[in-house]
C-alpha cells in the first residue's frame, strides 16, 4: 500500500478543507472592504450599530450645521385671466394661439409655465394645462380665470 504515514495522510486529506477556508475568509474581508467603501464614515457608523446592537436603533439622519437662513414655503392659491383672442390652424406648420394679445405656438408654455395645447378636430379650441395639473379649455373670443396652487416663500 502506501508508505505514507497516517498523520501524512490525514494532513494531505485536510489541506483542500483548509485552503477552502482561507479563500472563503478572504473574500468575506473583501466584501466588507466594499460595504464600507461607498459609505461616508458616519453612516457607517449608524449601519455598524443599527448591525450589531439588538435593542436600541440608531437615527439614521445626518444634521449638519449651516449659516443660511431658513425659509418656510407654503402653497398660495394663484388666479390667471387668460383672454383667448384667436386660434390658428396650420395644415403644414404648427398651430398658433393668440392669448392676451400674445402669440404662443402649440405647446409652448405661458409666463406662469401652464402649459397650451390647440386642439384642432370638429371644435377648435385651446387646453392650457395650470401648473398643478388641472386642465382648462377656452374658445377664441373667450376670457378664463386659471387657479392653481403655487409654492411661496414665507417672509
Amino acid at each position: 500500500m502506501s508508505s505514507k504515514p497516517r498523520s501524512q495522510l490525514a494532513i494531505t486529506a485536510l489541506l483542500p478543507l483548509l485552503g477552502l477556508l482561507i479563500v472563503t475568509l478572504g473574500s468575506q474581508s473583501v466584501r466588507a472592504e466594499m460595504g464600507t467603501l461607498f459609505s461616508t464614515p458616519q453612516e457607517r457608523k449608524i449601519i455598524d450599530a443599527n448591525r450589531y446592537n439588538s435593542g436600541a436603533v440608531v437615527n439614521a439622519r445626518v444634521t449638519e450645521e449651516t449659516d443660511e437662513v431658513v425659509h418656510h414655503l407654503e402653497h398660495k392659491a394663484v388666479t390667471t385671466s387668460y383672454t383667448v383672442s384667436g386660434i390658428t390652424i396650420s395644415n403644414s406648420g404648427p398651430h398658433f394661439a393668440w392669448i392676451n394679445n400674445e402669440v404662443y405656438e402649440d405647446g409652448q408654455q405661458l409666463a406662469d409655465t401652464s402649459q397650451i395645447k390647440v386642439m384642432s378636430g370638429s371644435k377648435v379650441q385651446i387646453r392650457i394645462t395650470a401648473p398643478d395639473g388641472k386642465i382648462y379649455y377656452a374658445n377664441s373670443g373667450e376670457t378664463i380665470d386659471i387657479t392653481y396652487l403655487a409654492v411661496v416663500e414665507d417672509e
